[in-house]
């Protein structure tokens, strides 16, 4: 927004007048206000050298990373906190990571659309250990577009919708041997108790319900949670199955899977 005296809406003015010089000049407004003063394109420079756009990639990477650092560190004191302590923690701080995770994709991937300007990195919108849940082999399952699209990994998810009891989404691993932490992404209304398993080669590694307090009645960013599976060996043609159970509004919907390797120091 541009709040300049001389071109916009001469906000910079309620300022002492050395204060209102220093927002007025953009070359002298910090970096972490330029946007709020000026209005200026996608790649203007800042100080550090980055672009505008790239320094919002950046930034939100930067920031998932450490809501992941963070649990790694509290994990570190495993063993010098209370038993209950440590293990509400350590939930509240895994959810925060997989939230990071959200909203990093939600917001860079609206700015890559409205900017076509792309990730100099090639993150953005490239996601090479995620299986698509409307992608994979369907069982009662069907797909549906998320509201807005950004709330979900490529604008869509699945759900399973009455009359079905149950459906599955199935699909082979083809990645490189080896363990990982496999992560569901799914969304956990407030007006339901869903419930999910997972299957490896028809064996169950994971069963959980959707019973976490989350503020939404539809899925969309608020109630786009996941599932973390730590530590799970395996080999190419792996088959996975995942069954949901809806209950009543909530349709046990699924947007996609990831496959992290496994690092020890992180497994809870």
């Amino acid at each position: 927004m541009d709040r300049t005296v001389a071109t916009g809406t001469g906000y910079v003015a309620q300022y002492s007048p050395e204060v209102a010089k220093r927002y007025e000049s953009l070359e002298t407004t910090p970096d972490d206000l330029l946007l709020f003063f000026h209005h200026v394109p996608y790649t203007h420079k800042l100080r550090s050298g980055e672009t505008v756009i790239q320094h919002i990639y950046d930034s939100h990477y930067y920031g998932a990373n450490r809501a992941v650092a963070l649990v790694a560190l509290w994990q570190s004191l495993r063993g010098r906190v209370d038993q209950a302590r440590y293990d509400d923690v350590h939930r509240r701080l895994q959810y925060q990571a997989g939230h990071a995770i959200v909203w990093r994709d939600a917001i860079c991937n609206w700015f890559a659309r409205m900017s076509s300007i792309p990730d100099e990195r090639g993150r953005v919108g490239h996601y090479p250990n995620r299986i698509e849940a409307e992608e994979m082999d369907l069982r009662g399952y069907v797909p549906f577009n998320v509201t807005p699209s950004e709330a979900a990994s490529g604008g869509k998810a699945i759900e399973c919708p009455p009359p079905h009891e149950s459906c599955t989404a199935t699909f082979h691993f083809t990645g490189a041997p080896g363990r990982y932490d496999i992560d569901v992404r799914y969304f956990d209304q407030s007006n339901g108790v869903a419930q999910f398993r997972v299957y490896l080669n028809n064996q169950q590694i994971a069963q959980w319900s959707a019973n976490d307090h989350l503020p939404a009645t539809i899925p969309n960013g608020d109630s786009s949670t996941r599932h973390r599976i730590p530590a799970v060996q395996l080999y190419p043609g792996n088959e996975l199955r995942i069954e949901g159970r809806p209950d009543g509004p909530e349709h046990a919907a699924l947007d996609y899977v990831e496959f992290i390797p496994s690092n020890p120091a992180w497994e809870p």
